[in-house]
């Protein structure tokens, strides 16, 4: 079934080929989403329209078209391992185009805003915090990972070397980040 092709790609494959913040986030998708609503049908049974239905299904739930696209893409990068592995003879999830997905516009603060913020914080215990997000832009992982060792004091240089994701630190994706 389609559902015992996931969990064996999940232990054999994902687990060992992705970092394991996302290897939580495949695995939650799988046990929420794809298994409840198309675990049952055999793999060599699994058709584009069950691919399609899953997507609208989930759509008609609530789900947010970026969280369906995640779903898709999960969905279609374990397939993709089930061609790999001679279960099936092609990927369905390819066939069926993702949703939608309208981009969010950001609204950065303006230097006025900046400073009532700043004000705001000031003598508060993660001023330091706030301060360095406005002013470097680095994310809030990426503040919260940083060690007195990522700071020279005597070049003023800040070296970001690390993350904090749910809970742990994690190296950077790549040496340029």
């Amino acid at each position: 079934t389609v559902e015992q092709f996931l969990q064996l790609w999940l232990e054999e494959s994902a687990k060992h080929s992705v970092r394991s913040s996302t290897f939580r986030s495949y695995e939650q998708l799988v046990r929420i989403h794809l298994v409840p609503t198309i675990g049952r049908i055999k793999l060599s049974k699994l058709r584009p329209q069950d691919v399609q239905r899953l997507l609208n299904h989930k759509l008609s739930e609530g789900l947010s078209p970026a969280s369906v696209v995640k779903l898709r893409a999960v969905l279609r990068r374990a397939l993709t391992v089930a061609v790999r592995w001679d279960l099936v003879p092609r990927n369905v999830a390819t066939l069926i185009d993702p949703p939608a997905v309208s981009k969010t516009r950001i609204t950065p603060l303006t230097p006025s805003q900046i400073k009532i913020l700043l004000q705001a914080v000031a003598g508060h215990r993660l001023e330091a915090l706030y301060t360095l997000a406005v002013c470097t832009g680095m994310r809030q992982g990426e503040i919260l990972g940083l060690t007195w060792a990522d700071i020279d004091l005597d070049t003023g240089a800040l070296h970001i070397r690390r993350a904090l994701q749910n809970g742990s630190f994690t190296e950077l994706k790549t040496e340029r980040s």
